[in-house]
């Protein structure tokens, strides 16, 4: 039986794995990226990663290889165009250089396309055609799939929902932007805007606080973490409808490491999506959080490599 190995590859995790046509992931391996040790450094965890995947996988016949990237990526040519989350990598071609390195097929795609693709696959979004993921985490991207298919543009880049803007004159994002949504609504931005109310004398807060404990602190009822959410779901609420009234899809599903949260912001960015969006679209639209937890990236860039290899 063959199996194809997806990567999923983000500014602060990589998540690699061995994953059937019927969309099972039979062997999984997480870490760090590794981004402060440099692009060299992320490639060797990458190979590293691999290796020990098909170290475990005994019996079958690897196929090819998937990979998602935090980045705006050229699929022909395997490049990644910009990537605000991974130093060094702008205008870097991954798909030579592993060519150079490994044997396999290698296919590679944005991460939150990938993510799409395994929603849409075996997820939440699995009964429907005109959807949109977006990824939280510590950026944010997005996926977008209109007539059962990903739309990628003239360049490959489509799916840039993270920089959409929200605040003309806003922070300033890692994308040469300026009031990016990313800047807003991600789990850095939830980290940045707790610390900013340490100056403040809003809340006494640790250096290194992390998402998972705003959100923990935030359901256990402080008014201070509460209200962050409160204001990361009136951004995002904007950003979906902005995508509602554009596209007019009939879903939108909420992934990344923040998605375990969804439980503080959802439905208040739903409600601000519906309050700005054009009612019929608006309320039509289903805002789901995504089922496939951290196998997401896993099992996309799996099927992406299933898909260019005429297997799916």
């Amino acid at each position: 039986m063959d199996y194809v190995i997806g990567i999923d590859l983000g500014g602060t995790n990589l998540k690699v794995g061995a994953v059937l046509a019927h969309g099972e992931v039979i062997f999984r391996k997480h870490m760090p990226s590794g981004v402060e040790e440099g692009r060299d450094g992320t490639i060797k965890r990458l190979l590293y990663a691999i290796e020990e995947v098909r170290f475990h996988v005994k019996g079958k016949r690897l196929a090819g290889i998937g990979i998602g990237i935090a980045g705006a990526i050229s699929m022909k040519k395997g490049i990644v165009v910009q990537a605000p989350n991974l130093p060094g990598w702008e205008d870097f071609n991954i798909k030579e250089e592993l060519s150079k390195k490994l044997q396999w097929p290698f296919f590679v795609d944005n991460d939150a396309n990938v993510f799409a693709l395994g929603e849409g696959w075996c997820g939440a979004a699995r009964h429907n055609n005109n959807f949109i993921c977006i990824t939280l985490g510590t950026g944010i991207g997005g996926g977008i799939v209109l007539n059962g298919e990903l739309w990628h543009g003239i360049d490959g880049t489509a799916g840039e929902i993270g920089h959409i803007i929200v605040e003309p004159e806003g922070i300033p994002c890692n994308c040469g932007g300026n009031g990016c949504l990313e800047m807003y609504a991600s789990a850095k931005a939830l980290v940045r805007i707790a610390k900013e109310g340490k100056s403040n004398k809003a809340e006494k807060i640790a250096d290194d606080i992390t998402a998972d404990e705003i959100a923990k602190l935030a359901r256990a009822g402080v008014p201070y973490f509460k209200q962050i959410f409160l204001s990361q779901a009136r951004y995002l609420g904007i950003g979906m409808a902005d995508l509602v009234n554009i596209l007019n899809i009939e879903m939108i599903v909420i992934g990344g490491g923040l998605s375990k949260s969804c439980d503080l912001f959802l439905d208040a960015a739903r409600d601000v999506m519906v309050r700005r969006s054009f009612k019929i679209a608006g309320e039509r639209v289903k805002v789901l959080p995504a089922e496939l937890g951290g196998d997401g990236g896993i099992l996309g860039s799996g099927f992406l490599a299933f898909k260019g290899l005429g297997l799916l």
